[in-house]
């Protein structure tokens, strides 16, 4: 999935045909995204490929957050992409997916689960091989290694994923020669890497910037990765969200949700051409990158009072509404109510 989940069906939590991945019946277990990161862990350890680590960042930034509640103390088990409260209060398809996090589990391993993931992140920051130290994610942390010649101590800093500015400061108590390999991120275009003032010469292999030199104390990389909002499309033999896009900022994904945006999501269009508004949000968002754009409701009046179907015309007339999104994985921290990633897109259709 988009969010980094794995395994579409709840029978078995396994996975189904090719290109079979429904958004509401999903179940893309939290456990199953901690597991998804420790193989492209696994996999770095033995190949410096960066397509391991834009998984493993996917995983992270999206469900395996989303797994847990803001307070931290409610979980999901179930990660879906697209929620219908009153739907699953009466079909059985359902009964899976919960439209809040929950307090405990009788089978309670993805809470733990998390805490382990969140704990030890430096492993998944980091990949030091005998070749070069690899950075595969720009939160904020210091660390420190032994290489062959002596000690590589670093402190990242920046407001990652939100800003698109980071920084790499060496501590090394002592000159050490050693390489660094920066990971280039699949969302980031045009990446901006400026070691001590000066731009670094282009030497990527496999996703990532390989620097050597004798790094000492004061030499600081300073990285500006572009994040803009852009719109991603499904492979068209993804039946579940043909005609609709998603949005993504960096590697979040985002989400419209009913506290923002009404009832009846399914009838939200965003046009192809609309243009992307970023803000911080506040109260519960605070700190967070919130995005709008301006779209369109289809509405009817008195809809429960009309049939349910019409010959030749459609009875819904058009109404601009500004779209809000949200972090997905920040979503159902304000009580119970409609949610999904995949949102209708109006393209405008030329003979």
């Amino acid at each position: 999935y988009i969010t980094g989940g794995i395994g579409s069906q709840s029978s078995g939590e396994a996975f189904t045909s090719d290109y079979d991945l429904p958004n509401d019946t999903v179940y893309a277990e939290s456990c199953a995204s901690i597991g998804l990161m420790m193989f492209a862990r696994r996999m770095l350890e033995m190949e410096g490929d960066s397509q391991y680590a834009d998984v493993m960042e996917r995983a992270l930034y999206n469900t395996v957050l989303g797994g847990m509640a803001l307070d931290g103390k409610h979980f999901f088990y179930v990660n879906p992409l697209e929620v219908h409260p009153k739907s699953l209060k009466f079909n059985h398809i359902y009964d899976h997916v919960k439209p809040i996090r929950q307090r405990w589990f009788g089978c309670a391993c993805c809470p733990p689960n998390i805490a382990r993931v969140l704990t030890s992140i430096g492993h998944y920051l980091y990949t030091p091989r005998e070749d070069a130290l690899y950075i595969n994610i720009y939160a904020g942390n210091s660390m420190e290694v032994p290489v062959e010649n002596g000690t590589l101590r670093l402190r990242v800093s920046g407001n990652y994923p939100w800003q698109e500015q980071v920084t790499i400061a060496v501590e090394s108590p002592q000159p050490v020669r050693h390489t660094l390999a920066l990971r280039l991120p699949d969302w980031c275009t045009q990446p901006q890497i400026i070691l001590n003032g000066e731009e670094v010469e282009q030497d990527i292999r496999k996703g990532y910037l390989h620097i050597t030199r004798e790094w000492q104390e004061g030499d600081t990389l300073n990285l500006t990765l572009p994040m803009p909002v852009r719109r991603v499309y499904g492979n068209p033999l993804v039946r579940h969200v043909a005609g609709k896009v998603a949005i993504q900022r960096g590697p979040l994904v985002y989400c419209l949700e009913q506290a923002d945006n009404g009832e009846s999501l399914h009838n939200l269009w965003l046009p192809a051409d609309a243009p992307f508004t970023t803000f911080e949000g506040n109260g519960l968002f605070r700190h967070k990158i919130l995005i709008q754009a301006p779209g369109y409701r289809y509405e009817q009046s008195n809809p429960e009072q009309q049939p349910l179907w019409h010959y030749d015309s459609a009875p819904a007339k058009r109404q601009t509404q500004t779209l809000t999104f949200i972090p997905w994985f920040s979503w159902a921290n304000r009580g119970e109510g409609e949610m999904r990633i995949w949102v209708n897109e109006e393209k405008h259709c030329h003979p």
